[in-house]
């Protein structure tokens, strides 16, 4: 199964990045494909596993909140592997987009 790393960097207090991230979950569900399904799953204090099902298939992302970043491993099917670079962007950049909009 390939990974790829990511690192989103980060200002806000951990107490305020995990409140954003947390909310951004229901929002992920909206923004992928129909059929497409977002689990997510806390992990500690700091962390967070996210299951995305998209076109039969399972992306599993796992991350680390830390004071100045939000870092982590992608986990993507064999079968999705040329899509990987694709993938790893839509993560960062959802996660980017989670942490830029405070939480409700």
């Amino acid at each position: 199964m390939p990974k790829v790393d990511f690192t989103v960097p980060h200002s806000l207090p951990r107490e305020e990045a995990t409140a954003r991230l947390l909310a951004g979950v229901p929002k992920l569900r909206g923004k992928l494909p129909p059929g497409g399904t977002v689990d997510a799953r806390r992990v500690g204090e700091d962390g967070m596993v996210l299951d995305i099902g998209l076109m039969g298939q399972q992306v599993t992302v796992d991350s680390r909140l830390t004071d100045t970043s939000v870092d982590g491993q992608v986990r993507i099917p064999a079968m999705m592997a040329l899509m990987k670079g694709q993938i790893a962007d839509m993560v960062t950049d959802a996660i980017t987009r989670m942490l830029a909009k405070p939480a409700a």
